[in-house]
């Protein structure tokens, strides 16, 4: 098995989903997380509440089909991380860590010595979420490690196929030998 150049490229395959799915999603989720704790902000909680809804109810599979088909992300890397970039869970779970652990006198204070909103979150916000960052990331790195299905839907070349197709199309191939009938018996 190891002798076999699929199982390395599929490897391979995988590790790079995993490693730019984590990042990209960390990346929508910790800025998107950041946004929403702008309470100030008109219309925040109707924001919230359409996100939230998009947690229960879903677009479902041939509408994401079509969109994926319609972008041309089918056959690409992408076809498997941008469909999922953002997790409704994980990004009220960082909102959630914002707005409750990191203190506002902080921000406040940063604000009044001229830190723009970007500068305030890569300096202060991010620094004080290290531990909500490893477990977000380790969620999504997870995540896309284990990931098939959406491989099986929009991946038909053999060369993009990550790991867990490989070995789903090697338990195929020997359930299909093992129902075989062996001719002359």
């Amino acid at each position: 098995v190891f002798r076999d150049a699929a199982l390395w490229r599929g490897y391979l395959v995988t590790v790079i989903l995993t490693l730019v799915g984590t990042a990209v999603n960390l990346l929508l989720t910790f800025t998107g997380a950041y946004s929403l704790t702008k309470t100030h902000l008109p219309g925040i909680r109707l924001i919230m509440f359409l996100i939230t809804f998009t947690m229960f109810f879903g677009g479902g599979l041939i509408p994401t089909y079509i969109l994926v088909s319609s972008l041309h992300l089918r056959n690409t890397l992408w076809s498997m991380i941008l469909p999922g970039a953002v997790s409704v869970y994980n990004l009220i779970l960082v909102r959630t860590y914002y707005m409750k652990s990191i203190p506002e006198e902080i921000l406040d204070a940063s604000r009044i010595d001229g830190c723009s909103d970007i500068k305030l979150f890569l300096r202060i916000v991010l620094p004080l979420s290290k531990a909500v960052i490893a477990v977000i990331a380790l969620f999504y790195a997870v995540g896309h490690w284990n990931a098939y299905f959406n491989a099986m839907i929009f991946i038909t070349d053999k060369d993009k196929f990550p790991l867990q197709i490989y070995l789903r199309e090697i338990l195929l191939t020997a359930k299909t030998a093992e129902s075989t009938p062996v001719s002359g018996q």
